[in-house]
């Protein structure tokens, strides 16, 4: 068998990734809650969210990681060292497009779980694990984890002092709690149960 090879993804295979994220989170709890799944166009509006999201890690230079296998994208990890802070005005620009394409109530939902996590994660500079998405084909043969794997590598790498993330997959979370993850808190909402979770590295 092809080995799995994981290695930044290249721009020109953004819209290959974007394809990839729209399968994989197609039933992800967070983005059915804050992009109104209930509702008619939710298939759209997940997929301009998604486009959005990822001109917004690519403008701000944000790292993106890939795992292949035989010339096939089957995984991605989107995350952010948080040594460099977003640009005000693409935070700007993306929040613009998400109320126009996903609609002013998404925008609303979407910013208070952003506001939520950020009190949560404290005055830490930690880095943050944003997406990691698996082709549909591929769950559970051990692609994600070795994205997480490899992602978990760089941010020690770059001497972030931690990692945090957040999920409304409960399913996922014996995953990250393999790879040295413990729950630090939940948000419940209606309709919405988010965990979040960090792990910490001593100091050099």
């Amino acid at each position: 068998m092809t080995p799995l090879r994981i290695a930044p993804l290249a721009a020109a295979h953004d819209a290959t990734a974007l394809e990839l994220l729209d399968q994989a989170f197609a039933t992800d709890p967070t983005l059915a809650w804050y992009l109104f799944s209930e509702q008619p166009g939710y298939a759209q509006r997940r997929r301009a969210y998604l486009r959005i999201y990822q001109e917004l890690h690519r403008a701000n230079h944000l790292p993106i990681l890939a795992a292949w296998q035989a010339g096939q994208l089957l995984g991605v990890s989107y995350y952010n060292l948080g040594q460099r802070p977003i640009s005000p005005d693409s935070l700007q620009q993306a929040g613009q497009a998400i109320h126009e394409q996903c609609g002013a109530p998404s925008l609303q939902r979407l910013e208070l779980l952003i506001d939520s996590f950020e009190r949560h994660l404290g005055p830490a500079d930690l880095a943050l694990i944003e997406f990691i998405g698996v082709a549909r084909s591929q769950q559970g043969c051990g692609i994600g984890g070795a994205l997480l794997a490899q992602t978990l590598a760089d941010c020690r790498q770059q001497a972030c002092p931690g990692v945090a993330l957040e999920t409304g997959e409960a399913r996922n979370l014996a995953l990250y709690r393999r790879h040295g993850f413990q729950l630090s808190g939940q948000l419940q909402l209606p309709g919405l149960q988010q965990h979040y979770l960090q792990q910490g590295w001593p100091s050099a």
